[in-house]
């Protein structure tokens, strides 16, 4: 089935086909400062603004998670931005429809194509061509409209990417690469070749990622995770309400907020932290992938998954906030979001090594074994709620909002037409402390 749609109603014209969504409406979170100057001399420059944006995600457009929401909608407040979804079926259409109801005030529009069951009666291999002859028609229909001069297209984890590549020809096509897949699966590499090779330009999230790249003949640039400054920054506001599945649970609350994936967060290390101080409280919140709980301490709580909006409510019931991820080569391709989500809302951090950690090396205690993050939280626990530590956080990670990452992109795609503005100052490079 194929709908066609708008914010206001839905409207079935045909038995198999694609969706537009154009989304204005209010967006109630602010992304953090701007410097005036550099904002202005983006959306003034005669050049960027006939540029239209179409960015292809490998996940679904879901308002509110993900970086591939929230850099789309930071570019959409700098040039007109297509985001073309993933291949959905019926009921994942549906699913994340229900979510689009309140959508920020930007220049954004989402393309879905509904695919029967996603193709997934097909094996792996054989999907990407039946898949690219199934959506291609009815994306290009919607983005012919723009000249093929004015189309930048970003590139994520996904073969569609390639192949609207060929058909579309974009002024410019970017590669943004957001985890290490190859490292996750093998079979993943070669679609990560054929991305670097295909780009014009390479964004990732990691330095490890950047040296990659440089490895083998090509130059990337840094572009790490974000954050929304003023949705996490709520966390210290006194009116803001602990919810009451948390509030019941004793001090000191020891947190972790995010997907609980064995091999990316060392969730032994934090049942052991458990098991070492049975007067503190261990609290889980977040979905289970590949993991069932084994019998968990009586001070281990497991919430599950909580809306992205109430985090900022949960992460103010927090004392110490947890970022233990493994030591391979998976995390080091990452930019932990929560480790930005955390400082923003003045949350005291202890945290394993990790790609981001050296800009925030003053504020952030660093732990290897159970041990040192026993002792590291206790530490922790004596400053956290101290005000002023709390807002320095805040402020550490400001420079990190979303918008700032915009600019970021922004800046590096009028370098790369060949039409930078000469009053356009360089994105700041991340603060090592």
């Amino acid at each position: 089935m194929v709908v066609s749609a708008s914010t206001r109603y839905y409207t079935p014209v045909s038995l198999l086909g694609s969706l537009t969504l154009a989304m204005p409406a209010s967006y109630g979170h602010n992304s953090g400062r701007v410097d005036a100057k550099r904002f202005a001399s983006v959306l003034s420059d005669r050049y960027t603004h006939k540029m239209h944006l179409v960015y292809v995600g490998y996940l679904g457009f879901r308002p509110e998670a993900g970086t591939g929401y929230h850099l789309s909608v930071a570019l959409a407040r700098h040039m007109p931005v297509s985001y073309v979804n993933p291949p959905l079926s019926l009921k994942r259409w549906l699913e994340l429809r229900a979510r689009w109801s309140q959508m920020p005030d930007v220049q954004l529009s989402v393309l879905s194509v509904v695919v029967p069951g996603e193709f997934r009666f097909l094996p792996r291999r054989w999907r990407q061509r039946p898949l690219d002859w199934w959506m291609t028609p009815w994306l290009v229909r919607r983005l012919r409209q723009y000249p093929r001069e004015t189309l930048i297209l970003w590139m994520s984890h996904i073969g569609l990417a390639r192949h609207l590549r060929r058909v579309l020809r974009p002024r410019l096509a970017c590669y943004h690469r957001v985890d290490d897949f190859g490292a996750m699966d093998n079979a993943q590499k070669p679609l990560e070749q054929a991305l670097e090779e295909d780009a014009d330009l390479i964004f990732a999230v990691s330095p490890n990622l950047v040296a990659q790249h440089r490895q083998r003949g090509r130059d990337a640039i840094l572009l790490p995770n974000g954050v929304d400054i003023g949705l996490f920054s709520q966390a210290i506001e006194g009116e803001l309400l602990v919810p009451e599945d948390l509030a019941c649970i004793p001090h000191p609350r020891v947190g972790f907020i995010g997907w609980l994936i064995p091999y990316w967060i060392d969730i032994e290390l934090m049942l052991e932290i458990a098991r070492m101080r049975p007067d503190w409280s261990l609290v889980l919140i977040g979905p289970k992938v590949a993991w069932e709980p084994p019998p968990l301490p009586p001070n281990v709580h497991l919430l599950g998954f909580r809306p992205y909006h109430q985090l900022p409510n949960y992460l103010k019931g927090l004392d110490v906030c947890l970022v233990p991820f493994k030591d391979n080569a998976i995390t080091h391709g990452a930019s932990p979001l929560k480790l930005y989500e955390y400082l923003a809302a003045g949350r005291a951090v202890v945290s394993t090594p990790v790609p981001d950690l050296p800009a925030f090396a003053d504020l952030v205690w660093q732990a290897h074994t159970a041990q040192e993050f026993v002792h590291a939280i206790e530490d922790a626990l004596a400053s956290a709620h101290d005000p002023v530590l709390q807002q320095r956080r805040i402020e550490a990670v400001r420079p990190h909002s979303w918008e700032a990452r915009a600019e970021t992109v922004m800046y590096h795609l009028r370098q790369a037409l060949g039409n930078a503005a000469g009053s356009v100052v360089p994105p700041q490079a991340p603060h090592r402390r």
